[in-house]
């Protein structure tokens, strides 16, 4: 787990639980949506950072649960992202 991904688990405010069952929800072994931990990441990546597009917020072009775990599991993309959020660039 990379660096950028604990800071968003942390900004997100998640707890020490909801951290260690990510990777069960990133490898599909259990439910993502509707846990506390989308619950958390949803409201700080569509709203906190603006990270998530607006049509995948109201599920019309995708659903936020599955584009949450993709954009976690794009190791390559999200640093470039939280950079720049993190004002790191």
């Amino acid at each position: 787990m990379t660096t950028e991904i604990l800071t968003i688990y942390q900004e997100a405010g998640l707890t020490a639980e909801e951290v260690a069952a990510m990777p069960e929800y990133l490898e599909g072994e259990e439910e993502f949506y509707d846990t506390p931990a989308f619950n958390k990441l949803f409201e700080y990546l569509c709203f906190e950072t603006g990270v998530m597009p607006y049509g995948v917020a109201k599920a019309r072009t995708e659903t936020p649960d599955v584009w949450i775990l993709d954009y976690l599991n794009d190791e390559p993309a999200v640093p470039a992202v939280w950079h720049h959020v993190l004002g790191n660039s």
